[in-house]
C-alpha cells in the first residue's frame, strides 16, 4: 500500500534559508563542544586539577550525555515541531556554554557540560528530517551534505577563533562584568563563543515547519506520526542487515578518523619536530579543504550514480570512499618526512570525509518520516560511543601495548587505519544488496506487513 504524502514543498528560498541557519547551527554546536581543547593549561592551572580530570570535562562530560540524550529527543523530533525542538536546544546548549565560562570550581564546570550535551544532543535528529522535507529529491543529497560541512568547518573554526578570542582577553586581563563579576580570559573566550547563540536560537524560530513526507501507513492505514516503540524496534529488526551495516561501517570510518585527529597533530609534533602551531595549523588546514571538499565530493558521486540508475547510490559511493581512503591513510604516516606525509595526508583526509554528508542521506531516505529522528539518534548513538570513546583509546593502545614504543606513533597510525577502513569496506559491501531492496520499498512502507 502506498503512503500518501504532502509534496508541496517549500520554495527553493525558504528551504535555502533554512539550511543556512541549520549549518550555522552545526558549526556553533562544534565550536561550542570543542573550545575547551584549546583552554587546556589555564584551566588546570585555576582549579588544580590533572590531566585525567580534565579529559573527562572534554569527554565523559560531554559524549555521554549528548549520545544518551539523542534518543528520546529524536523521538521528540518525530511527533513534534522539528523547528521549536532545533530552536530550544540551540538556546539550551547556548546558555550552558556561557554558564561553562562563568563557573568557579572543577564540579560546576562538569556539570554545565553535561547541559551542553543536553543541547547539543537535539540538533542533528531534527534537523535531518526537516532538510529532507525541505529539498526536493533532487537537491536533498547537496543540503544534507551543505548541513554535514558543519563537521569539518566547525572543528577548524574552534581551534582559530578559540585561539584569537582567548589571546585578546588575555591582553586584556581579568574583566569585572556586570552581574557575573571577575572573568578571567578563558572564561571571556567561553562566553565569547556561547552568547551569540541565543540570537541564533531566536532566528531559528523565522524557519518554517515543512509538511512531513515520506510517511509510513499505520496497521489501520493512518499515517500517525506517534507510533509505538515496539513498531520502531520491529521495522529496524526487520531491516537489520541494511542499519547495522550502515552504523557499525560508519562506526569504523569514525573511529579511525577520530584517531586521527586526536594524534596527528602530536605525531607531527613528536616525528618531525614541528612546533605545536605548526603542527596545528598543517593539520587543521587540510582539515578545513580536503575535508570540506570531500563531503561536498561524495555528495556529487552519489547524485551522478542515483541519475544513472544505481538503487544503492549512497551506500556505492561510500563503499568507494572507503576503499579509496585505504592507500593514502596507511602511507602518510609512514613517509617519513613531514612534506610527504602533509601531501598523501590531503587525499586521505579528502576521501574520509566524502562519506559523512552521504552516509546521513543513506539511513533517512530508506526510513519513514515518522522514525527518522530516532533512526539519526541511534546512529548518533553508536558511533559516538565507538568512534568518540574507542578511537583515540584503540590508536594509543596500539603505541603502548603493540610497539611500545612512543616514537612508533606513525606506525600505531598506519594500523588503525589499514584495520578500520577495510572493515568499513566490507560492511558497507555487504550492506549494499539489501540496501537496494530497502530503497525499492522506500516511500511504499505499510507497517502491518513488516
Amino acid at each position: 500500500m502506498k503512503t500518501s504524502a504532502n509534496d508541496d514543498y517549500p520554495g527553493l528560498g525558504a528551504a535555502s534559508y533554512a539550511l543556512a541557519l541549520l549549518f550555522i547551527a552545526y558549526i556553533f554546536s562544534f565550536i561550542d563542544r570543542q573550545i575547551l581543547s584549546l583552554l587546556v593549561g589555564p584551566i588546570r592551572e585555576d582549579f588544580g586539577i590533572t590531566d585525567f580530570e580534565f579529559s573527562l570535562l572534554q569527554g565523559a562530560a560531554f559524549a555521554v550525555i549528548y549520545t544518551f540524550a539523542g534518543l528520546p529527543l529524536g523521538r521528540l523530533a518525530d511527533r513534534y515541531s522539528r523547528r521549536l525542538l532545533i530552536s530550544g536546544s540551540v538556546l539550551f546548549w547556548s546558555v550552558m556554554t556561557v554558564a561553562c565560562g562563568m563557573t568557579r570550581s572543577f564540579g560546576q564546570l562538569f556539570v554545565a557540560r553535561m547541559g551542553v550535551g543536553v543541547g547539543e544532543a537535539g540538533l542533528s535528529p531534527a534537523a535531518y528530517s526537516l532538510i529532507l522535507d525541505s529539498f526536493r529529491p533532487q537537491h536533498a543529497g547537496y543540503a544534507m551534505s551543505f548541513y554535514k560541512l558543519g563537521v569539518k568547518i566547525g572543528a577548524g573554526l574552534a581551534l582559530v577563533i578559540g585561539g584569537v578570542l582567548y589571546d585578546f582577553y588575555a591582553g586584556m586581563g581579568t574583566l569585572n562584568l556586570p552581574i557575573i563579576g571577575p572573568v578571567v580570559p578563558w572564561q571571556a573566550t567561553i562566553i565569547s563563543v556561547g552568547a551569540p547563540g541565543v540570537l541564533l536560537a531566536l532566528l531559528l524560530l523565522t524557519v518554517g515547519e515543512p509538511s512531513r513526507k515520506a510517511l509510513a501507513a499505520n496497521a489501520d492505514g493512518s499515517t500517525s506520526a506517534a507510533l509505538p516503540l515496539s513498531t520502531v524496534a520491529h521495522f529496524i529488526w526487520h531491516r537489520r542487515r541494511v542499519y547495522l551495516s550502515l552504523f557499525f561501517g560508519s562506526s569504523m570510518m569514525a573511529m579511525a578518523g577520530y584517531g586521527n585527529a586526536a594524534w596527528y597533530p602530536e605525531f607531527l609534533f613528536r616525528n618531525y619536530g614541528l612546533s605545536k602551531s605548526e603542527a596545528g595549523t598543517s593539520y587543521g588546514v587540510i582539515v578545513l579543504t580536503a575535508g570540506s571538499l570531500g563531503v561536498l565530493f561524495g555528495a556529487w558521486v552519489a547524485n551522478q550514480l542515483g541519475r544513472r540508475g544505481h538503487a544503492d547510490a549512497n551506500v556505492r559511493t561510500i563503499l568507494v570512499a572507503s576503499v579509496l581512503t585505504i592507500v593514502p591513510s596507511v602511507a602518510a604516516p609512514l613517509a617519513g618526512n613531514a612534506q610527504l606525509t602533509l601531501l598523501l595526508l590531503w587525499p586521505a583526509e579528502f576521501f574520509s570525509a566524502s562519506y559523512i554528508g552521504v552516509l546521513a542521506m543513506a539511513m533517512v531516505v530508506i526510513t519513514p518520516n515518522q522514525m527518522r529522528g530516532q533512526i539519526t539518534a541511534l546512529y548518533i548513538f553508536v558511533t559516538n560511543m565507538l568512534g568518540l570513546a574507542v578511537g583515540a583509546s584503540v590508536l594509543a593502545a596500539f603505541t603502548d601495548f603493540v610497539y611500545q614504543d612512543e616514537s612508533l606513533l606513525n606506525y600505531s597510525i598506519a594500523s588503525i587505519n589499514g584495520l578500520f577502513y577495510p572493515v568499513a569496506a566490507v560492511l558497507f559491501w555487504y550492506c549494499m544488496p539489501a540496501y537496494r531492496q530497502a530503497n525499492g520499498e522506500a516511500g511504499q512502507w505499510n507497517l502491518a506487513t513488516t
